[in-house]
């Protein structure tokens, strides 16, 4: 976390509209877009992908004395500074985010990532479960069913900032069209639309013949393999857990109003995960 004082200052010189910040939801994609997106040239990705500067209760966060200090930024390169803080769309865990950024002084775009709420309350859950073995709490706990109301968690920074600063994600269109994707948020930020991570370039690897030496280090990677894999099915926390019919239907009671106003406003289809429009 930053320091208390929520005042912009000059130093490195980043223009008040070239920040973007991709807020979430978490679970959601968020780290994949970051490193797809910080290798276009004319993005310059801040030292940390989640510093959490606006955030009061992200333990991860990077202390710096001020929002600029997160980035080496070169006005001649780039014409953004990015940064994916998933804790922003916490709230209530997170409960003034939205007007600290907006009392900086900066008009940032905003970049917002969300999947099928169940699945990322699931995908939540288990990660706090791996990380924080000890901790127990139910999985259809307010802790993680916030995190899935996207309606009120954008209209929380759309009282601070125009519609037009907001772009919303598919995470499943992500997963299956990563590169029409960017080409949405190149275009949303108008930047080079040309430019695409080598991954999306190559179509017919090269494929190299493996000598009596190869194989033998192909055999010995294999072995080293399933001893990790035998070792973390000794020693891992437990599998994951699947929400039953009757938690998944709290869930659905409780975010159906969120969902239908979602998709009214936003236009993400929410029929598909289950919700009528």
């Amino acid at each position: 976390m930053a320091a208390s004082q929520y005042t912009q200052v000059a130093v490195p010189p980043i223009p008040d509209d070239a920040y973007v910040m991709i807020i979430g939801a978490m679970k959601c994609g968020t780290t994949s877009l970051f490193e797809y997106l910080k290798a276009h040239p004319g993005i310059c990705p801040a030292i940390d992908k989640e510093p959490e500067y606006f955030s009061d209760n992200q333990a991860h966060g990077v202390a710096v004395p001020y929002y600029q200090h997160l980035w080496h930024f070169d006005a001649g390169r780039h014409r953004y500074a990015m940064e994916a803080s998933t804790g922003y769309t916490k709230f209530p865990e997170e409960q003034d985010v939205p007007r600290k950024i907006h009392a900086y002084g900066i008009q940032p775009r905003f970049i917002y990532m969300v999947r099928d709420p169940f699945q990322r309350i699931e995908s939540e859950y288990d990660f706090i479960q791996r990380l924080y073995p000890q901790e127990r709490f139910d999985i259809e706990s307010d802790l993680l069913l916030q995190k899935s109301n996207y309606y009120r968690q954008l209209e929380r920074f759309r009282a601070f900032f125009p519609r037009e600063h907001f772009l919303v994600l598919d995470f499943a269109e992500f997963t299956t069209d990563p590169r029409a994707v960017l080409m949405r948020v190149y275009d949303f930020l108008g930047l080079d639309q040309h430019y695409f991570p080598k991954r999306f370039k190559v179509r017919n690897p090269t494929q190299r013949k493996t000598g009596p030496l190869g194989r033998l280090k192909k055999r010995w990677s294999a072995f080293r393999k399933g001893a990790r894999q035998a070792k973390q099915r000794d020693f891992s926390p437990k599998a994951r857990v699947s929400l039953t019919a009757a938690q998944k239907a709290e869930i659905h009671s409780a975010l159906a109003h969120d969902m239908q106003r979602f998709q009214q406003e936003y236009g993400i289809d929410v029929t598909k995960w289950g919700f009528t429009d």
